[in-house]
């Protein structure tokens, strides 16, 4: 399978300097902390399922003796991850087939990763494979677009500049599917001349029932469904917490 970042991969830190994106970060960051502090979790182990560039993993080993693992089944950005920290093991591994060799505290997975799962059956494999390898009382934090929110993507269309970069953005939904596909087309700047290349991802959202249902049947428990961001007061983005029931990590 074609990687749809691998042209991306160098421009994507670009994209996640923008304050708006730092926001998230922050926000990610903050309330898996608030949740490991309720749950009274400290965490040996933290494992971040497509992790990209590695911004949402790297803060992890900041003053601390914990494993920090890395996944994305993108080796192009994991090339740009690698050069960020030699202390997290970088992993290339597509998370629907996961397989890793550690029992971990803390998964967390972010950005609407999980939204590029196309189908409910893929997404339950997903959540069996967190669950296989999460400790009892261990928490996994993630986030997902919104029905709603993809389907009021496919009603604009962008014009972006990145530094010296560009890019337009235009987005399809396909009612039936609920099928949302997002379409860039970037004018990188190479000298006196642009280079053309376009980027094509698909998502598909799910709704609390179905995500509810399936982190049951991977034996996790839902804890707690955040509305992240509003659009006309309707959620577009939500974050997700959800334990292995048992004992807490410690």
């Amino acid at each position: 399978m074609r990687d749809p970042y691998r042209e991306l991969a160098p421009l994507y830190d670009l994209m996640a300097a923008e304050p708006g994106i730092q926001t998230f970060y922050a926000e990610f960051q903050a309330s898996i902390r608030e949740a490991m502090k309720a749950h009274r979790v400290r965490p040996r182990v933290v494992v971040d399922l497509a992790c990209g560039t590695g911004n949402t993993t790297v803060p992890w080993v900041s003053g601390s003796g914990r494993t920090v693992i890395g996944v994305d089944r993108s080796e192009a950005m994991l090339r740009v991850a690698r050069r960020k920290s030699a202390r997290v093991r970088w992993v290339r591994q597509d998370l629907e087939g996961l397989r890793l060799d550690v029992r971990t505290d803390v998964v967390t997975c972010h950005f609407d990763a999980l939204n590029h799962v196309l189908e409910a059956d893929g997404l339950k494999r997903v959540f069996v494979n967190v669950a296989r390898i999460l400790r009892p009382g261990g928490l996994f934090q993630f986030d997902l677009n919104t029905r709603f929110m993809l389907q009021w993507l496919s009603t604009s269309q962008k014009l972006c500049r990145l530094g010296a970069h560009a890019f337009t953005s235009y987005n399809e939904f396909d009612a039936a599917t609920g099928i949302a596909t997002f379409h860039q087309l970037w004018f990188v700047k190479q000298g006196r001349l642009f280079r053309k290349f376009e980027v094509a991802v698909r998502e598909r959202a799910f709704d609390d029932a179905e995500v509810r249902r399936m982190l049951r049947e991977a034996g996790l428990r839902l804890e707690r469904v955040t509305a992240q961001r509003r659009l006309k007061g309707r959620p577009i983005r939500k974050l997700y917490l959800a334990a292995r029931p048992g004992g807490r990590s410690s």
